[in-house]
């Protein structure tokens, strides 16, 4: 019997299943890649792209998963869950397609970040880890399909952030020959990639908390009616408040120097009740209009000394009015278009990344960016998890 590796470094091009769930916890990403080639010659054919949002009995079950101080057996069983959860929505994508689950080569899972302490946010006498849940194991054994997960530990394992992973299929995908083009992804956290026309030169980090406080903040806003800042028309009812954007801005995280990674640990609830703690007379609205232009700013701050060509958005954050129009007059005249211009729907880049990424993983591709996440050298990322014979 042929070996399920030896059939996939066979097939060219390969059909694969990406899935991402953010740190904003709102749905699962789905995309379906026709790839051709790996490594420098990686092409994406072709992307079909769905995003199935969670209950809210759902959301509420993975935002708790990122409370500290949780029991083991709800930690292994909520991986379990939300592998089972995974394969449903997968299946259910593919069926909406009209597609066998049998005509799909390979899947290729981010998993939920529940945990992110790399060497950068460590203490003395901490290991750097990071922990995703969505057992890769279970989504191979219910969907029947080789399936790639658990791509952060391998960078950390090497002295690594784990983070970001999506560069180096910005490089593959959107470089252009002396265009120093910046994407950034405003997701849960915000992260940025600028271009180069080496991938050795590529430069990538987390630069800001994204929609993660802007969504802890949205429901104080709206009086529970509302869990984000839809299209931006909450925040943009209400005022930036001065001195509370200084404070904000005045983050030894967005001082220090890449390589870096964050996450909810940093930027997450207790972030926002601590805020809200601090300025107690300050109107809810107010507060979050506050966050909106924090998110803004840290972007923007962030790439003035990089001389970017152009910025091109993509996440959640490129439907929010009021951050793009902020984005816009502070990077002035700099360009600031959505990613959708280059034909890869905005909310879906990084389920497309993660696909690509599975793809390197079965060829025994390095595909980190040491340069970016600190790691010591390159690495073949993921684990790959066979399905029943």
């Amino acid at each position: 019997m042929t070996h399920p590796v030896v059939k996939l470094l066979q097939k060219n091009p390969k059909r694969v299943l990406g899935l991402m769930s953010g740190t904003s916890a709102d749905g699962l990403d789905c995309a379906l890649c026709t790839i051709a080639g790996s490594g420098a010659q990686t092409q994406v054919l072709d992307v079909q792209a769905r995003t199935y949002p969670y209950s809210a009995e759902e959301r509420s079950r993975i935002l708790a998963m990122f409370e500290p101080g949780g029991d083991v057996s709800s930690v292994c069983q909520d991986s379990f869950w939300l592998a089972e959860r995974f394969a449903d929505l997968a299946l259910r994508f593919l069926a909406e397609l009209g597609i066998s689950p049998r005509d799909v080569d390979l899947v290729g899972s981010h998993g939920q970040t529940v945990w992110h302490q790399p060497p950068s946010a460590c203490k003395p006498g901490q290991t750097p880890s990071t922990l995703q849940l969505g057992e890769p194991a279970v989504i191979a054994a219910r969907t029947g399909i080789v399936t790639v997960g658990d791509f952060r530990v391998a960078d950390v394992a090497l002295g690594g952030e784990g983070a970001p992973l999506v560069p180096y299929c910005d490089y593959l995908l959107f470089r252009k020959p002396g265009l120093r083009r910046a994407l950034q992804n405003i997701g849960g956290i915000a992260n940025v990639t600028v271009l180069a026309d080496r991938a050795e030169e590529v430069l990538a980090f987390d630069n800001g908390p994204g929609n993660m406080l802007i969504d802890a903040l949205a429901p104080l806003a709206s009086c529970g009616t509302a869990n984000i800042d839809q299209d931006g028309e909450l925040s943009a009812r209400g005022r930036v408040l001065p001195e509370v954007l200084a404070d904000l801005l005045d983050d030894d995280y967005l001082r220090r120097a890449p390589p870096k990674s964050t996450g909810r640990e940093r930027y997450g609830q207790e972030f926002a009740t601590a805020l809200r703690h601090r300025y107690p007379s300050a109107e809810a609205i107010d507060l979050l209009a506050t966050a909106v232009a924090f998110t803004a700013h840290a972007i923007a701050d962030s790439l003035r000394p990089l001389q970017v060509s152009e910025l091109l958005v993509s996440g959640g954050g490129g439907h929010n009015r009021t951050l793009m129009a902020t984005l816009e007059r502070l990077l002035c005249p700099t360009p600031v278009r959505k990613l959708a211009e280059l034909g890869i729907d905005i909310d879906n880049k990084e389920a497309v990344a993660f696909a690509v990424l599975a793809v390197q993983t079965v060829h025994n591709e390095p595909s980190n960016l040491p340069q970016v996440t600190g790691a010591r050298r390159g690495a073949v990322l993921g684990k790959l998890c066979f399905p029943p014979l």
